[in-house]
């Protein structure tokens, strides 16, 4: 009786430090790394500071065509922008709002105002 309590309890403890071992190097040796992840895939905030990027790279490069494809990965581009501009949850300093606004009109083709919470 004694040898069966002996080896569960050598089982438990063999597990115990499995778990354990496992548990130190895929947490601090060896942890994931995501990378080249779609930016739907991303956090809501991520996804705010992709469409900033994706407008700030707009006013430099002046290229509505490839914003519009970057901006395809999380949606409609129109519909992402507007969001963008009229959610005040991600705070937009006046840069990013303005490159946003700018990006919004070459997209549309049209003369759009920024709305209020910020001045371009």
């Amino acid at each position: 009786m004694k040898s069966g309590r002996a080896i569960l309890l050598i089982g438990l403890l063999g597990i115990g430090m499995g778990l354990g071992a496992g548990f130190l190097l895929g947490r601090y040796v060896w942890p994931v790394r995501y990378v080249d992840v779609a930016p739907v895939d991303l956090r809501s905030e991520w996804q705010a500071e992709y469409v900033r990027m994706v407008a700030l790279a707009y006013i430099r490069e002046q290229d509505p065509t490839l914003a519009r494809a970057r901006l395809a990965l999380l949606g409609d581009p129109v519909a992402v922008l507007r969001g963008m501009l009229t959610a005040g949850s991600p705070p937009l300093s006046p840069a990013a709002r303005a490159a946003i606004a700018e990006l919004l009109r070459a997209l549309e083709g049209t003369g759009l105002q920024v709305p209020a919470g910020g001045s371009p």
